[in-house]
């Protein structure tokens, strides 16, 4: 009898302990828009601007933020999450950042079809890396271009980045990257006003 009342309680530990670490808490993060207003520069309110398609490496197409560690392998926060598939959250902030800076409602996520006649651009994303590291670093590496409204590619660039993490927990380390997506945003927005 003994040996049976052992079973049970060791049962009841582990049940215990299984519950316990189940229920740890997700924390759900998003990018956020943090473009200054208008800039410089003339802008046809008219123009289409459909931002899409964004093409992550492997290791970022995940809903778990990724971050590097010192010795160049990646750590996968079970607990800390995006709320969107990342790279909807990269065209929808860049979208919201290039409407601030531009002064222009004609911003869309691809795939949107413009109106025919009208003037339209496509800013298409090929992200080399968007994440952090443990020495509080964020960087954002990523090569794009623009296609006109006939999908004829007009120019390609290639931008990285990088600022400071302004603490240590898991939004700071999302307000870094922000910030980030808003510089680049900048970066594409000169460009729309003077593609040349």
């Amino acid at each position: 009898m003994p040996k049976t009342v052992n079973l049970i309680v060791v049962g009841a530990f582990l049940l215990m302990a299984g519950c316990a670490s189940s229920s740890a808490v997700v924390t759900y993060h998003l990018l956020h828009p943090v473009a200054a207003p208008v800039e410089a520069g003339h802008w046809d309110p008219s123009t289409y601007v459909v931002v899409g398609p964004v093409e992550l490496p492997s290791y970022l197409d995940r809903p778990q933020m990724v971050s590097r560690r010192s010795d160049h392998t990646l750590s996968v926060n079970e607990y800390q999450r995006w709320a969107e598939p990342l790279d909807e959250g990269i065209a929808r902030t860049v979208a919201e950042n290039l409407s601030q800076l531009t002064g222009g409602e004609k911003m869309f996520l691809y795939p949107f079809d413009a109106p025919k006649a009208s003037a339209t651009m496509q800013v298409f994303m090929d992200v080399v890396r968007f994440d952090t590291d443990e020495a509080g670093k964020a960087v954002l590496d990523v090569r794009w271009g623009l296609k006109n409204g006939k999908r004829e590619t007009l120019l390609t660039r290639h931008t990285s980045l990088s600022g400071v993490v302004d603490g240590e927990d898991q939004p700071a380390r999302a307000r870094a990257l922000s910030r980030l997506v808003a510089e680049f945003s900048r970066d594409v927005a000169r460009t729309l006003v003077n593609p040349e």
